[in-house]
C-alpha cells in the first residue's frame, strides 16, 4: 500500500475520533467501534505484518475494548455523580431561597400591619379629640345635640377613611408579595427542569466506543 494511503487512513482515523460524540462533563468521547477497528486494521495491513507492534495491537484488541469500556463506565459514574450533586445543590438553593422569601414576606407583612395600626390609632386619637372638643363646645351652646351629632359624624367619617386606607395598604402589599413569590417559583422550576434534563441525558443508553489518545 502506498505511503500516502497510510497517511490518508490515519487522517481518517483522527477525523473519526475528533468528530466522536463526547460524554457530558468528561473528556471522554464515544466512537463507532467497528469503524475504528477497521481503520486500525487497514493501517496495520499497510506495513509488514511481522512487526511486533502491529501484532500486539491485533492480539490485544479485546483488551483494548474492555479497557475502553471500563473507562467509559467510570466516566459515566463520574458524570452521574456530578449531575446528582448539581441537583442536590439546586434543591438546597431552592429551599434557602424559599425560606428567604418567606422571611421577607413576614417582615413586609409585619411592617404593613404596624403602619396600618399606626394609621388607625392616629385616626382614633384624632376622632376622640374631636368628639371631646365638640362635647366641650356643645356644653356652651344651646343646640348641644346638633353639635355633638355633627362631631360624631365627622369622627366616624375619619375612622371610615382610615379603615379604607389600611385595607388598601394590606391589599397592595399582598399583591406585591404574590408577584414576587410567583417570579421566584418560576425561576426555581426552570432551573430544576434544566438540571433534570441534564441528569436524564447523562443516564441515557451507552454506545460502545474506543478511547484513543490523539498523537
Amino acid at each position: 500500500m502506498p505511503r500516502t494511503e497510510v497517511f490518508a487512513l490515519a487522517d481518517e482515523l483522527m477525523l473519526l475520533i475528533k468528530n466522536a460524540k463526547k460524554i457530558p462533563l468528561t473528556d471522554t468521547a464515544m466512537v463507532n467501534q467497528n469503524a475504528g477497528i477497521d481503520l486500525v486494521k487497514r493501517i496495520i495491513s499497510a506495513y509488514d505484518p511481522q512487526l511486533d507492534a502491529a501484532q500486539k495491537i491485533v492480539d490485544n484488541e479485546e483488551h483494548i475494548i474492555m479497557d475502553a469500556q471500563h473507562k467509559a463506565d467510570e466516566a459515566m459514574k463520574d458524570a452521574q455523580n456530578q449531575a446528582q450533586g448539581m441537583v442536590t445543590e439546586a434543591n438546597a438553593y431552592a429551599q434557602t431561597t424559599k425560606q428567604n422569601a418567606d422571611s421577607y414576606y413576614a417582615d413586609l407583612r409585619a411592617k404593613a400591619e404596624e403602619e396600618s395600626n399606626a394609621v388607625l390609632a392616629d385616626a382614633q386619637a384624632r376622632a376622640q379629640n374631636m368628639i371631646e372638643d365638640a362635647r366641650a363646645q356643645a356644653d356652651e351652646l344651646v343646640s348641644k345635640t346638633t353639635v355633638l351629632a355633627r362631631a360624631e359624624a365627622q369622627a366616624q367619617e375619619l375612622l371610615d377613611n382610615a379603615n379604607q386606607h389600611a385595607q388598601a395598604l394590606r391589599s397592595q402589599t399582598q399583591q406585591e408579595l404574590g408577584s414576587l413569590l410567583e417570579h421566584i417559583d418560576a425561576n426555581l422550576a426552570a432551573q430544576l427542569n434544566d438540571l433534570r434534563a441534564i441528569r436524564q441525558n447523562v443516564a441515557g443508553p451507552q454506545q460502545p466506543y474506543e478511547d484513543m489518545e490523539e498523537q
